[in-house]
C-alpha cells in the first residue's frame, strides 16, 4: 500500500468527506490496492446493515429519505449505498445521488454504485461496507433495485431486510403466495394514503404472518413516504428485530454467514470474469467456418482448458 493511499485512508478515517468518497472510488476500480489495509486494520463490522428492496417505482428512495430524517433526529449516523444497474447496451448507469436523497448532513453519507446488468450487486460493495463500518456509521443502508422479486444477495449481507410493497400491485400478492419474497424481516406498505391501501393491507397481512420464522412474525408497517407518516413505527420495528436477533444469537450468526457468502461471491465473480475474457479471446480467434462446424461440447472443453491454464498462471 503506497504512502499516498495510506494518507488518503487516514484522512477518510478522520471524517474528511472528499477522502471517504475518493477511497470508495478507488475500491470500486482498484480494490487490490487495499489488500494490505484490510489485512492490517482488523475490526469487526459493528454497523447495522439494512437492506431495502422492492419492485421498481415502489418508492424505495423516497422511503430512505424519510428513514434518514428519523434516524438523524435520534442522533444516529447513516451511510447509504444505492445500487444502479448499468445499461446492457451503453454500459452506463444513472447514479442518482442528488435526485434520490436530499436529507444530507454531517451524519449522512450517500453513494451510488453501478453494477453490470447481469449482476445483482458488485462484489466490491463488501469492501465498501467494511470500510464504512470502520468510520463508525450506526447504520449502513443498501438500496437494492427490485425486479419483481427479492434479489437474494442482499439478504445474505444484511442484518435486517425490508421489503417494500404498494397498493394495486397484484403481482406482490402472487409473489408472497409463491414464497418469492419470504426472505423479508420487515414489510412496508408504502403509499398507504392511497384509497386502495386499506384493502390491500387486509389482503396481504395474513399472508405475511404465515412467513413466521422461529419466534419472529414479520410486521407489515403502513407508511406514506410523501408525509413520512409511519416512519417512526418502521424504525421501532427495525430496533425490535435487531434486539430479537441479538437475544437469539442470530446477529453474530448472520455476520459469520455474511463472511462466508462474501468470500464465495468474490471468488465466483472473479472466476466468471476470467471465463468471459478467455471465451472472448479464444472464440474470436477461431475461423468462422471452423467455429460453426465444431460441436459445442468440443468447444467447451477447449475453452475450459484455456481457462484452467489462465487460472494456474495467476496462482504461480
Amino acid at each position: 500500500m503506497g504512502q499516498d493511499i495510506r494518507e488518503l485512508i487516514n484522512k477518510a478515517l478522520s471524517g474528511d468527506r472528499y477522502s471517504i468518497a475518493k477511497v470508495i472510488t478507488l475500491i470500486e476500480y482498484e480494490p487490490y490496492k487495499f489488500k494490505e489495509f484490510f489485512s492490517s486494520y482488523v475490526k469487526e463490522v459493528s454497523s447495522i446493515i439494512i437492506g431495502i428492496t422492492g419492485p421498481p417505482g415502489v418508492g424505495k428512495s423516497t422511503l430512505i429519505n424519510c428513514l434518514i430524517r428519523e434516524l438523524r433526529s435520534q442522533g444516529r449516523s447513516v451511510a447509504v449505498l444505492a445500487i444502479d444497474p448499468s445499461s446492457p447496451i451503453s454500459g452506463g448507469a444513472l447514479l442518482g445521488d442528488r435526485v434520490r436523497v436530499r436529507c444530507v448532513d454531517e451524519g449522512v453519507f450517500f453513494r451510488s454504485l453501478s453494477t453490470p446488468p447481469n449482476e445483482e450487486m458488485p462484489w466490491k460493495i463488501y469492501l465498501i461496507i467494511d470500510f464504512l463500518s470502520m468510520l463508525n456509521f450506526d447504520y449502513i443502508i443498501i438500496e437494492q433495485p427490485g425486479a419483481g422479486q427479492i434479489n437474494t444477495k442482499v439478504s445474505n449481507i444484511t442484518d435486517v431486510l425490508i421489503v417494500i410493497l404498494q397498493p394495486l400491485l397484484g403481482d406482490d400478492i402472487q409473489m408472497l403466495k409463491a414464497g418469492l419474497t419470504e426472505l423479508g424481516d420487515i414489510y412496508v406498505l408504502n403509499k398507504a394514503d392511497l384509497p386502495q391501501a386499506e384493502l390491500y393491507y387486509t389482503l396481504v397481512k395474513p399472508i405475511i404472518q404465515e412467513l413466521k420464522r422461529d419466534d419472529w412474525i414479520p410486521p407489515l408497517v403502513k407508511v406514506s413516504s410523501i408525509s413520512c407518516r409511519g416512519i417512526k413505527e418502521l424504525v421501532d420495528a427495525i430496533d425490535r428485530f435487531i434486539m430479537y436477533s441479538r437475544s437469539k444469537g442470530l446477529l453474530s450468526k448472520k455476520k459469520l454467514i455474511r463472511k462466508v457468502f462474501e468470500v464465495s461471491d468474490i471468488v465466483l465473480s472473479n472466476l466468471e470474469g476470467v471465463v468471459r475474457e478467455v471465451i472472448k479471446e479464444e472464440l474470436s480467434s477461431v475461423n468462422k467456418e471452423e467455429l460453426t462446424k465444431k460441436p459445442v461440447l468440443a468447444l467447451y472443453e477447449e475453452v475450459l482448458g484455456k481457462v484452467l491454464q489462465r487460472i494456474c498462471r495467476c496462482l504461480t
